[in-house]
């Protein structure tokens, strides 16, 4: 049976390129706990090279110029930013891409985009936090998928949501509702935070981000998901009935059916 795997995704307008932002994004990931620093770097998933600190990561990986040249003309300059890794507990892997402008001239957001085995005792609420107060994130999600979830979202909206990515331009809306979802100022008219305290659920709002939970534990999602899909459905009749891809919550056999 597959373990339930964390997902944080991260869009945010904000330069990340800055060595200021990266070490403090870095510095946040290995100061939470031990067991989530990095072991292998990599531009291209080889993960050949090993993470040798937050210096070396800044220097080598955090953000390096590149340029799109075609037959010889310059089309963009834009900035990679590193891929990491862990095999060791807790294994995880992580990517950072920065934003830049495409060939449409659309605005293409920078992306924080963390996965980790659950583990129970790593604060992920924590480090989520750290990261859209870091970013002034404009969307964020962090989730706790479970076999009951993997198993029945399998078009191309449950794919996304899995995989935490976000409509953007070309689709805009979000697949779904997370454990926890970060709301910057793109979306402040579809928040309505004194109704959602109203009907009981947590909202910290933070700089113009308002982080809002479906229940009082992430791991409500592992331990109790009836519950937690219960509530789910409750705070998404409080949005815009368009906002969100995935409508229904998916089935699923209870510990009473079993």
């Amino acid at each position: 049976m597959p373990k339930p795997t964390i997902i944080i995704s991260i869009d945010t307008n904000a330069d990340t390129t800055s060595e200021a932002f990266g070490r403090s994004f870095i510095e946040s990931l290995c100061n939470q706990d031990a067991r989530l620093v990095p072991e292998k770097l990599s531009e291209t998933e080889n993960f050949e090279s090993p993470y040798r600190g937050v210096d070396d990561f800044l220097e080598n990986w955090w953000a390096m110029p590149q340029e799109l040249r075609v037959e010889g003309h310059l089309e963009a300059e834009f900035y990679s930013g590193p891929m990491w890794l862990r095999k060791s507990a807790v294994a995880s892997r992580g990517m950072v891409s920065h934003g830049r402008v495409n060939r449409k001239r659309q605005k293409i957001p920078s992306q924080l985009w963390y996965e980790a085995r659950w583990a129970n005792d790593v604060d992920f609420n924590h480090l989520f936090e750290k990261w859209t107060s870091l970013s002034a994130a404009d969307i964020g999600l962090l989730h706790l998928f479970t076999e009951t979830e993997k198993d029945l979202y399998r078009g191309p909206e449950g794919r996304s949501f899995q995989v935490g990515s976000f409509g953007g331009p070309a689709k805009p809306g979000l697949p779904n509702i997370g454990w926890a979802m970060a709301y910057g100022r793109s979306y402040a008219a579809m928040v309505d935070v004194a109704r959602i305290k109203a009907a009981g659920f947590s909202v910290d709002e933070r700089n113009g981000v308002a982080i809002v939970r479906v229940t009082d534990k992430l791991s409500d999602v592992v331990d109790d998901f009836a519950y937690f899909s219960r509530r789910r459905a409750e705070l998404k009749a409080l949005f815009p009935p368009d906002l969100f891809w995935i409508k229904d919550e998916p089935r699923f056999k209870s510990s009473l059916d079993r």
